[in-house]
């Protein structure tokens, strides 16, 4: 017994489709990448990137509270963040964190987490 050709036309566009959505590795609804740093001298605690719907916003958590925080650069490899007179630089790969509060300088070893969904 064959199958109609409506039949299969359905069945190959819904085969395209789940091919396609299978091959987007980054097809997310939203993202969290989070940098937890160790007690420094600083008070930097965290770094927190919040990517939803293409656009994404970074938070500066110190001992202070938070700060909404400028992306100057976003590259797989790096980010370059600025607050104010402040300026921080992440290497996403390692989740070391430099960083220059006014004249104080350090370099810190981060936990990076993502959650992605």
């Amino acid at each position: 017994m064959a199958m109609p050709k409506k039949h299969i036309s359905h069945a190959l566009t819904i085969l395209t489709l789940a091919s396609m959505l299978g091959a987007c590795e980054d097809f997310v609804r939203f993202k969290t990448e989070k940098y937890v740093c160790d007690t420094n001298q600083l008070g930097l605690q965290s770094i927190e990137l919040e990517t939803q719907r293409g656009k994404t916003k970074a938070t500066l958590y110190t001992n202070q509270g938070e700060r909404p925080v400028e992306i100057v650069l976003r590259e797989k490899q790096r980010l370059e963040l600025k607050v104010e007179e402040d300026e921080i630089n992440v290497n996403r790969e390692t989740g070391d964190v430099k960083a220059l509060f006014g004249a104080r300088y350090a370099t810190l070893t981060c936990e990076k987490s993502v959650f992605a969904m």
